[in-house]
Formats: C-alpha cells, sequence, structure tokens
C-alpha cells in the first residue's frame, strides 16, 4: 500500500511538473507573437505628469509629439465633468506648454485629458490652494 502510494504522489507531481513547463511554453510563444506587432511610438503623443502636487495657481502641461497632429488638451473633474477646454488646435512636431490659471477651480480631484485622433491619455491632477 505505501509503495502504491509513492508511485500516485510520484504521477502527480511529474504531471503537475507537465502541466506548468506546458503552461510556460505557452506563455513564450504568446509573448513571441505579441512582440512582432510592436507599436509606433511616433504615432503617439506623450503627456508628461504635472510635477507639483498639489498645484496651485498656474499649471503648466507639457506634452510633445513626433509629428503634426490635431490636439485636444481639457480639463476635468473626478466625475467626468468638463471643466474647461485648454487647447484644440493642430500644433506641429515637438515639444509644447500649455498653460492654465487654476485660481478659480474648487480645491479637489481633476483630470487633465489628451485626445488625439488614436489615443486618449487620462492623468490625476489635485488642486489645492
Amino acid at each position: 500500500m505505501n509503495r502504491y502510494f509513492n508511485e500516485a504522489l510520484g504521477i502527480k507531481f511529474l504531471s503537475i511538473t507537465l502541466v506548468i513547463l506546458l503552461l510556460l511554453i505557452l506563455y513564450r510563444v504568446l509573448l513571441r507573437f505579441l512582440s512582432r506587432k510592436h507599436v509606433k511610438t511616433e504615432d503617439y503623443c506623450t503627456l508628461y505628469t504635472v510635477e507639483d502636487q498639489p498645484v496651485t495657481g498656474v499649471i503648466p502641461f507639457y506634452f510633445s509629439s513626433n509629428q503634426a497632429r490635431n490636439v485636444l488638451l481639457f480639463l476635468e473633474t473626478g466625475s467626468g465633468e468638463l471643466v474647461a477646454t485648454l487647447k484644440d488646435e493642430l500644433f506641429e512636431a515637438g515639444g509644447h506648454l500649455v498653460r492654465y490659471d487654476c485660481t478659480q477651480l474648487t480645491d479637489g480631484v481633476y483630470f487633465y485629458v489628451l485626445k488625439t485622433e488614436n489615443q486618449e491619455i487620462r492623468k490625476k491632477l489635485l488642486i489645492q490652494h
């Protein structure tokens, strides 16, 4: 009986090891497949985080793009209500700084959003006067 128990335990151990190895192989195959389709970063803007948190006064929003594109930059409340449209225009390639005076806003959590034809970036902002 003891020998049968050891053999059954050994078979369970080997089958669990086999399943783990198969999962690892499938995971690596999936990673290789997904790495073939690289994201072209030049097709997207980069929106940088506002460094001084919480903010007061004038807020500098900085973003960059590798090509000219129409950019919509706006500010909204934590519940998704539009507070202000900061920019909605065509920007040339390069870095851009948009300033916004937030002294008239109440304290709280807001989101600044950059939207283009193929992306939307949303970042959190804490305003505290």
